[in-house]
């Protein structure tokens, strides 16, 4: 189920330097039902770094299959106007045709293939291991293969050299074996194929602190300098690169068979700037000041009534590392109803909606912080005090 990660997934290094170890703490993507709460499984959490490639990355490799058992995560719920943004984009800027030949792999339930669909785009495919989110595309009249993308999957449907363009939006973070995956898209794309991507970036995640999307689940945090040493290895040219505020900060990157093709100037200036990030010491130091302030902040006001807003991934790594329950957090309330009455992936905090915020709570711990605005803007006439946890906590009257 779990193996210590001895080489780097990009280059085969086998030394690291460690960002941040969070101990061992159960799975982010978890929101426990009442029976399950008490046999919680926990896997040790260090976020570490190749001093050869710069690939940052987990220290531990899980099963895909226990990392995913419950994906929910569903695409086209809150995300389509991106993609119905990144298919004008691939038909304005990219002058993608209705004759392309287009592979896009994890396409979870195809918003995007059903936007460039809707451009009169219809020659793709896509590809994704998760049976229940693509039985959602295939309802949509989509043309979506349930199975894993690999070079053993392009090899085993015989379409080598087949694809104008292989397409893949925030899917490189998950994926195990980065390798085989770069290897099945050279494979799969003809000789002037293009590989388009858009990843989260870890220069925008380090200024904007979001250390709180470092989980179990997200294997890889990419730079452009750790992409270049991944896809050139494999015989695949960067030739552009854009930054996009998706995600709190993505790269969407333009990779391409055809060596001969001239680099933007975007890319090496990036490459540079990204040699600031090499050392990551400070936000190293920065996570865990803010964690013991917020576990000190949290012990000082226990016989106060606090309750959490923003049941999320980022919410349970945080739960999960300092170990909270119910005399810390009353409850965390959330919008999402799927997971309203089911706890927090420790098992140890009550998951609520929002009309049972009760009217005696002393405080509301915004964890959704990058949505703090948006958050006391709904709450504010409640009249209850906000604590903002990162960077510095803040409390907002």
């Amino acid at each position: 189920m779990m193996n210590k990660r001895n080489k780097c997934a990009c280059c085969g290094n086998d030394r690291f330097n460690t960002i941040f170890d969070f101990g061992e703490i159960p799975l982010a993507g978890s929101f426990l039902l009442e029976k399950d709460r008490h046999n919680i499984d926990s896997y040790p959490l260090a976020i570490i770094m190749c001093p050869h490639c710069k690939l940052v990355q987990t220290d531990t490799l899980i099963e895909p299959k226990v990392l995913f058992k419950d994906y929910r995560y569903i695409s086209s719920i809150g995300m389509q106007k991106h993609f119905n943004e990144y298919a004008d984009w691939l038909v304005t800027k990219e002058k993608i045709t209705p004759n392309a030949k287009i592979l896009e792999f994890g396409c979870n339930d195809g918003p995007l293939l059903d936007a460039l669909k809707k451009r009169g785009i219809h020659k793709t495919v896509g590809v994704d291991p998760a049976t229940n989110i693509v039985k959602l595309g295939l309802e949509k009249h989509l043309n979506i293969v349930n199975d894993f993308f690999n070079n053993k999957f392009i090899k085993r449907n015989r379409w080598e050299y087949n694809f104008d363009y292989v397409l893949a939006s925030n899917t490189f973070a998950h994926i195990t074996d980065i390798n085989s995956v770069i290897e099945g898209v050279h494979s799969c794309l003809n000789e002037n194929g293009k590989f388009i991507f858009e990843v989260q970036y870890l220069v925008d995640l380090v200024d904007k602190f979001q250390f709180d999307f470092m989980y179990h689940e997200h294997l890889y945090y990419y730079t452009l300098t750790s992409l270049n040493h991944l896809l050139s290895k494999h015989g695949l040219k960067i030739i552009d690169v854009e930054r996009i505020p998706i995600h709190s900060g993505s790269l969407r990157v333009v990779a391409t068979k055809d060596l001969s093709i001239k680099t933007n100037d975007k890319v090496n200036e990036l490459i540079e700037l990204e040699k600031d990030y090499h050392d990551l010491s400070k936000f190293s130091s920065l996570i865990e000041t803010s964690l013991i302030d917020l576990g000190l902040f949290l012990k000082n006001n226990r016989d106060k009534k606090i309750i959490g807003y923003g049941a999320s991934g980022r919410a349970n790594t945080v739960i999960g590392t300092l170990d909270l329950d119910s005399d810390d957090i009353d409850c965390i309330i959330d919008e999402s109803p799927e997971r309203y009455h089911r706890f927090t992936s420790n098992g140890k905090i009550p998951i609520l909606p929002p009309d049972l915020i009760e009217e005696d709570v002393d405080y509301i711990l915004i964890f959704a912080w990058n949505f703090a605005d948006m958050i006391m803007d709904k709450t504010k006439d409640l009249g209850i005090p906000f604590v903002i946890p990162f960077p510095l906590i803040k409390i907002i009257k």
